[in-house]
């Protein structure tokens, strides 16, 4: 059973969808976001919508990308999804966020 929707007091992460492609593009083309990822480059649109098809694939088994809001403004995706060459089964969470909500303790999904 996949999760949709998971809620804190101060954050809901809805499963990735369609619906939040325009939010990525915005997130993928922020220089400071970009900076340490990938080639450390922004993301061209069409770049970002072949890496939104991805993250929405790889929804399964409560695992994948969520959309994080605070109230209704976007803040950034969340990840979880197991490490291929974990023995042990672990998953991996991970995140990006927009800069207007980075030290607000919200990578920790609070």
């Amino acid at each position: 059973m996949i999760q949709r929707t998971l809620q804190t007091k101060r954050l809901a992460l809805v499963l990735l969808g369609e619906e939040h492609l325009e939010f990525e593009v915005t997130l993928d083309a922020h220089p400071d976001v970009m900076r340490y990822l990938g080639t450390g480059e922004p993301r061209e649109r069409l770049e970002v919508e072949e890496h939104h098809q991805v993250r929405i694939d790889e929804a399964r088994n409560g695992l994948g990308f969520w959309a994080g809001f605070v109230g209704a403004d976007f803040v950034g995706w969340w990840r979880l999804t197991l490490e291929d060459d974990d023995e042990r089964g672990q998953a991996e969470l991970g995140y990006r966020l927009l800069p207007d909500f980075w030290r607000q303790g919200l990578s920790v999904a609070s």
